[in-house]
């Protein structure tokens, strides 16, 4: 998720304000953790063509989650999302016009990369085009951290702001709304799975009650033949397992088919352009274990009454 709304990925970002130089931070963040890695990092107010958008700015544009051609490592090349190149309708290889606070120079683009920021509606560039048209400040900048030991970074928000206060913002990578939909969702798949079970009992216990009541004289003859009827339990269950696991098996298939595309439709509204959810072999195969699982234990439960049935009575029907 992080991935698909952020332009570069980092374990912690830092911005300085006021008199508070970076360097006093970083000594405070390397007590806690060594640093492997850092860039930089400004989201400046531009206009393209005449529209305002929001600019991902950096030192290292190789980082911007690219989809399509080639990072904007020279100064006069940017990179823009899908939304921008349909709004504008504008592809790699065109040349635009971009300005910023201290003017306006042509730049050409050299691919597509996603970020959510401002709905999907940005650009990307590099520091040395950014400041052709755009006013330095250290302010602007917020330093992108890689940490040794990524776990720490609440402990170290915690310490920072309390020694800085207002003069500092701090944040890792995430988002306020995030752990929010993660719960939500969280929430929605033990009702999910929870309704699933309702809706196997209910069917297991309805089509179960049908087939046994149609079935008394069989299952008479059957036992008169030697069949136990621990044997005709195991052969009730067995065809609900049977004709679950095929309806499990297509299941599995059509999710596997069409989970990305529809959550793709649906992350699109949110100005992320590609999503894929790279599920494990364990997500994909769950669901179906869980259900077929679900109609056996439940056709087995239900043919206890097997057990109960008279000889006699079954015979005579």
């Amino acid at each position: 998720m992080m991935d698909a709304f952020n332009p570069a990925d980092h374990d912690i970002g830092i911005q300085a304000f006021g008199n508070l130089r970076v360097e006093e931070m970083r000594k405070e963040l390397e007590q806690i953790t060594p640093i492997t890695d850092t860039y930089l990092l400004a989201m400046p107010a531009v206009h393209m063509n005449g529209v305002s958008y929001t600019a991902n700015v950096t030192d290292q544009p190789e980082r911007f989650h690219l989809l399509s051609g080639r990072a904007c490592t020279g100064d006069n090349e940017i990179v823009i999302t899908e939304f921008i190149a349909q709004d504008q309708r504008a592809e790699i290889g065109d040349t635009v016009s971009v300005g910023g606070d201290a003017g306006e120079a042509e730049y050409v683009i050299t691919g597509i990369y996603q970020c959510a920021n401002e709905m999907g509606a940005n650009l990307g560039m590099s520091r040395e085009g950014y400041l052709k048209i755009g006013r330095d400040d250290p302010q602007i900048w917020c330093h992108h951290f890689f940490l040794r030991e990524p776990e720490k970074k609440g402990l170290i928000r915690e310490q920072l702001e309390s020694m800085y206060g207002g003069d500092v913002h701090v944040h890792e990578n995430t988002w306020p709304g995030l752990f929010g939909i993660i719960r939500v969702m969280q929430v929605a798949l033990v009702v999910m799975y929870l309704m699933v079970t309702l809706f196997i009992l209910i069917t297991t216990i309805m089509t179960g009650n049908r087939i046994l009541a149609a079935e008394q004289k069989d299952l008479g003859i059957y036992q008169s033949i030697g069949l136990s009827a621990g044997q005709l339990r195991r052969s009730f269950a067995l065809r609900f397992t049977a004709v679950s696991l095929l309806g499990s098996m297509a299941g599995i298939v059509l999710a596997f088919a069409a989970t990305d595309p529809l959550v793709g439709a649906v992350m699109k509204l949110a100005g992320i352009s590609d999503f894929i959810s790279h599920p494990d072999i364990l997500a994909i195969l769950l669901p179906g274990v869980f259900v077929v699982a679900l109609f056996t234990g439940f056709s087995w439960l239900l043919s206890g009454k097997i057990r109960r049935m008279d000889l006699a009575v079954l015979l005579s029907k």
